[in-house]
Order: C-alpha cells, then structure tokens, then sequence
C-alpha cells in the first residue's frame, strides 16, 4: 500500500488507514518524490523490497513463491508470514475513538472473492485454480484506491471508491473475464 505524502488529503487518509491496521505505521520512500508506504511489525514495504504470488494448485496444495533484490529480506518475511501471532487484523480502531474505514470491508470483499474464485474448477473461465496471482500493489488517495494484481502476470487494475454510494467497485483495466468475476462477487 502507497500514497502520495505531497497530497495532504491523502497523506492524512493513508495514516488515519494504517492506523487502523493492528502493528503497522507509515514511512516515507524518496523516489525523487516522497511517497507513502507501510511498515508492518518493522518491516518496511515498498515496491522493491518484496513481490510474492501464489498457485492453488488443487483443493489441499497452495504454491507460495516470493522474490527480493535483497536476501535477508525474504528470510525475514518468510518468518513473519509463517507465524499465525503475526495475520493482519486491519480495520481496527485500536482503542481510538476513529470510525473504521469502509475501505477495508471493500478489501475484504477482495479477498473473499479472490479466495472463491480459487476453488473454482480450472475449466471454468472464472476459475483462479491454477493461475499464478499477486497483488501488484495498492495506491491510497483520498477519493480513490486504484486495486493492481497480477493473473498469470496480465495486470489487472479495479477501482475502489469507499466514499460512493453506488460505483463503488470498477474494473479501470484488464482481463474481462477474471477482473468481472471478482467485481461481481464484490459487489454481492
């Protein structure tokens, strides 16, 4: 997750967000321009520091693979995904008065839709079973979530507008098929 630190609306939504994730904070990158990423239980996370996807390769078998420039950064990550101490609670208040952001159960809805289309047969053109997925990465404004993932390494891109009422999933680009599916099940 990033965001840009010179938009102050969006510097102050993306910290009030990281907020509400149990054991994480934000910090800043210089990629010539400042921008926003998240620390969880002191790992920094950025675009170079770790990609991982995975391949539900049949009902009992997930292929996990992860991938850094820098060694001891996979070492560390591996430890601190392999601890179930160590799962994401996000949208917490963490006894703040805040109001949880309804971005998360938009997230939620992602990973539940993801999780379902996994279990699919791999016949059906729906179906992730199979296909190699990551998440690419997720940029934060204030408006706006752009959503990017990777299927079988064809980007997809939903947007995610957690103020709407209504049109409050789009597909922005990428694979009808897969990127329909998972805003279908979203939206139900």
């Amino acid at each position: 997750m990033n965001s840009t630190f010179k938009n102050i609306s969006s510097r102050e939504y993306f910290v009030n967000l990281i907020q509400q994730i149990n054991g994480c904070e934000a910090y800043v990158v210089r990629y010539g321009q400042p921008i926003l990423y998240t620390k969880y239980r002191g790992m920094e996370f950025s675009d170079q520091k770790v990609t991982s996807q995975f391949v539900r390769l049949n009902d009992h078998a997930i292929d996990v693979t992860m991938e850094s420039v820098v060694d001891e950064f996979i070492k560390s990550f591996d430890s601190l995904v392999s601890t179930t101490a160590n799962r994401v609670n996000w949208g917490t208040d963490g006894g703040k008065s805040s109001r949880i952001d309804p971005l998360f159960k938009l997230f939620d809805s992602f990973v539940h839709a993801v999780h379902n289309l996994t279990l699919l047969e791999k016949n059906n053109d729906d179906s992730l079973m199979g296909k190699r997925f990551s998440i690419k990465n997720i940029n934060i404004t204030k408006q706006s979530t752009q959503l990017e993932f990777l299927v079988d390494g064809h980007l997809n891109i939903i947007g995610l507008y957690p103020s709407k009422k209504k049109g409050r999933i789009e597909i922005l680009f990428g694979n009808a098929s897969i990127a329909n599916a998972i805003v279908s099940l979203m939206k139900q």
